[in-house]
């Protein structure tokens, strides 16, 4: 059977469904394909505990850090369509083994405030860094909704001259550029509770051993900038759902459980595409990968399409290149959850309610400690650092009254040496028994879901289970990303486009890669 259109999509992830919309709202007959069940991919909650249908849960994206800074929402006009968001005012702290606690808040003035409880050398730091923190955040803002072969070096220099700092902003700006995450904050801060945070935050984003690295610490700014950190009121689910609507609205399709078998080529231009079930999708002007790369230009194209020096570039895609992945538990609660001992010490202090913020621990030595173990093929076999949250404190629409769900993740190898089949339920322990150590409530589970890095990469498909599908290092952004002369969302192949986090401006909750990318197909039709 044979149907068509004028666009395809492949992945209905965020980014493939920004992308549709955008070619929906622009007059054209676009379908999305998705292997999965239900859209979404990464940026979804649903009940995946049997026996808890009530409790949404989150194993990708739970937070808006990167669009919300930006107009798309707005562009897009996705209010209209049902999507509403929470702003959070202390979306994320450091908790220690003795339940001190530091909580970024989005006023900085508070923030300084926290830090100074721990050290006044480390709040000075904090403050006279900030102004380099927010013009990078700023940066990827501005040029985050533009099109790397947009911005021109007088563009870039008007850019930098605007920034203004003194020598010491200038020292630490060239810091940031050049030293890995780890070096930058031992040399930084003092108090446990900013190295052990900086720590853990940064090596989320990327391979914290890389000079330039320290960029990273960049992400800071974010939480207090603007609205700061936003979180989709039901879950992360509502802003697929929200952009769904919006493309059904505009005449566009979606089609789940469908995944591509190959993306058809004659004569160097992309046709449509071959499903798994045999059916050929049609696309009169374009196909928009969602996907990696690394599947676009590599598993879904036959082996004669592209030249020899395009396939090692594909093959040579960073993702994951330190070997350091996520291994997430998902649970379900039948009661509260909290964090007794930490919310103790902190009711002698204010009486804030921990239970609203994403919580990191460990120390910086307890992060470098961890990396070395991982890079050589193995897993902390006692407390990892974890990071933690009880997303139903402030949404409480995600579990029924009374209950709660679980956002837990720890830092793993990607690949350990015994393989995730034989370490998964021994790491899954190892996991429970450190956040045990902050979080109460276990005692109430009604179930829960484990996704090991080789899970993550199956169930999702992303390369070496990469969230971001390339690594978000200095020479894989803007028109490096995913790689030098892919970086313009066109391919070799005609009418063949990159939309998905592989391409600038990157990872995250984003959906400008879908929308640039569906940008350039519109125009060049």
């Amino acid at each position: 059977m044979t149907v068509t259109h004028d666009y395809v999509v492949i992945g209905a992830g965020h980014n493939g469904l920004v992308a549709a919309t955008t070619l929906a709202q622009a007059g054209s007959d676009v379908l999305v394909v998705e292997r999965l069940p239900h859209i979404g991919g990464l940026t979804t909650s649903l009940p995946r505990v049997p026996e808890a249908p009530g409790h949404l849960l989150h194993v990708g994206a739970m937070d808006d850090m990167f669009m919300a800074g930006t107009s798309l929402a707005d562009d897009l006009g996705i209010a209209k369509h049902g999507y509403r968001s929470i702003a959070l005012d202390r979306p994320y702290g450091w908790m220690a083994d003795d339940g001190a606690t530091l909580i970024l808040h989005r006023e900085i003035a508070r923030t300084l405030e926290e830090i100074r409880y721990f050290s006044r050398r480390d709040a000075r730091t904090y403050e006279e860094v900030s102004p380099v923190l927010d013009f990078l955040i700023g940066l990827q803002v501005e040029l985050g909704s533009q099109r790397p072969s947009d911005l021109s070096k007088k563009q870039l220099l008007r850019i930098v001259g605007k920034l203004g700092l003194d020598k010491r902003a200038r020292s630490f700006l060239v810091k940031m550029l050049t030293m890995s995450i780890f070096e930058l904050v031992s040399e930084t801060f003092d108090s446990d509770a900013m190295r052990g945070l900086c720590a853990y935050w940064c090596s989320m984003f990327g391979p914290a051993s890389l000079d330039g690295s320290g960029v990273y610490l960049a992400g800071f700014a974010a939480v207090h900038r603007g609205r700061g950190v936003l979180r989709a009121r039901g879950g992360m689910s509502a802003i697929a759902e929200a952009l769904a609507s919006s493309i059904r609205s505009a005449g566009g399709d979606i089609k789940t459980g469908s995944g591509v078998e190959q993306i058809l080529v004659e004569g160097n231009r992309a046709v449509g595409v071959r499903l798994e079930d045999g059916t050929e999708v049609r696309a009169r002007r374009g196909v928009l990968g969602a996907c990696a790369p690394q599947h676009t230009l590599g598993t879904l194209l036959d082996d004669a399409v592209l030249d020899a020096n395009t396939k090692i570039q594909v093959t040579m895609m960073p993702a994951n290149s330190a070997d350091v992945a996520l291994f997430k538990i998902d649970v379900a609660l039948g009661g509260r959850a909290g964090y007794p001992k930490a919310q103790a010490l902190r009711d002698k202090r204010d009486g804030i309610d921990l239970r609203t913020t994403t919580w990191m621990t460990g120390t910086l030595e307890d992060h470098v400690n961890q990396f070395q173990q991982i890079t050589h093929g193995h897993n902390v076999t006692a407390d990892p650092p974890v990071y933690m949250a009880i997303l139903s404190a402030s949404d409480p629409t995600l579990a029924p009254d009374g209950q709660d769900v679980l956002y837990t993740l720890t830092n793993c190898a990607a690949r350990p040496a015994a393989g995730w089949e034989a370490e998964k339920a021994g790491y899954s322990k190892v996991m429970t028994a450190s956040l045990e150590r902050f979080l109460s409530g276990f005692e109430t589970e009604i179930g829960r879901v484990e996704h090991s890095p080789a899970d993550l990469e199956s169930v999702f498909n992303i390369p070496n289970a990469c969230f971001f599908h390339v690594d978000m290092t200095a020479t894989r952004l803007g028109s490096n990303r995913p790689a030098a002369g892919l970086g313009g969302y066109r391919t070799p192949v005609d009418g063949l486009f990159l939309a998905g986090s592989g391409v600038h401006p990157g990872g995250g909750v984003n959906g400008w890669p879908g929308r640039l990318a569906a940008q350039f197909a519109l125009e060049d039709f």
